[in-house]
């Protein structure tokens, strides 16, 4: 007698179908996930229209500038004042804890702070006074160096700005950013005896999620 092949049951091919209609079932509620997340996202852009604020540094005030021949290091004291504007109409900034800010001359750190914890609103701007001071390696090479700018006039600062932030639209908490800002000066002095005076400044920044 030939081999018999083994009977077919109907409910086999019924339960595979069930299956392809759970899975088409699930890929079209993704689909439509998608497709709200999409359009809500559009129209929170389209009707907030939201607008990066922006910073810079209107002044600065030296109070020490301390070279130490002993052991090379110098001492510096000073405050900066940012300029920060928020341009949105709709989406306030709350800015945390966390922030820290340097100012460095040729790559060489000469003071750190931080910014205060605040929050800003929509169309404003706030005035940061920003003090910050440190004690850091500072080689004679590097010393004669920033004498010759001051003889010229032209001392080259970078100030580095980062600070967590987070956006407040009405009373949602959106999550939080860090804005990084880096600032290229160039003043006219960096002594005590007078103010410098920002005689060019660039600015430069990004957002990490």
């Amino acid at each position: 007698m030939g081999k018999r092949s083994a009977p077919r049951y109907p409910e086999d091919e019924n339960k595979g179908g069930g299956v392809c209609c759970c899975l088409c079932g699930c890929c079209c509620f993704l689909l439509v996930l998608v497709a709200l997340f999409v359009g809500s996202s559009v129209y929170l852009v389209y009707t907030l229209k939201p607008k990066a604020p922006s910073y810079s540094v209107s002044k600065m005030a030296v109070s020490k500038f301390d070279f130490s021949s002993s052991d090379l290091t110098l001492y510096t004291k000073l405050v900066a004042t940012v300029r920060a504007e928020n341009p949105n109409d709709k989406i306030g900034i709350k800015y945390a804890d966390g922030s820290r800010t340097v100012v460095s001359y040729r790559g060489t750190p000469l003071c750190s702070g931080k910014l205060p914890t605040f929050f800003q609103g929509h169309n404003n701007v706030t005035m940061l006074e920003i003090s910050m001071e440190g004690r850091h390696g500072f080689g004679s090479g590097l010393q004669e160096a920033l004498e010759e700018s001051e003889k010229a006039g032209n001392v080259p600062l970078d100030v580095y700005v980062t600070v967590p932030v987070q956006l407040l639209l009405d009373t949602y908490d959106l999550p939080q950013l860090k804005v990084n800002v880096h600032a290229a000066l160039v003043v006219d002095s960096i002594s005590p005896k007078k103010p410098p005076t920002i005689k060019s400044a660039t600015y430069q920044g990004n957002v990490e999620y």
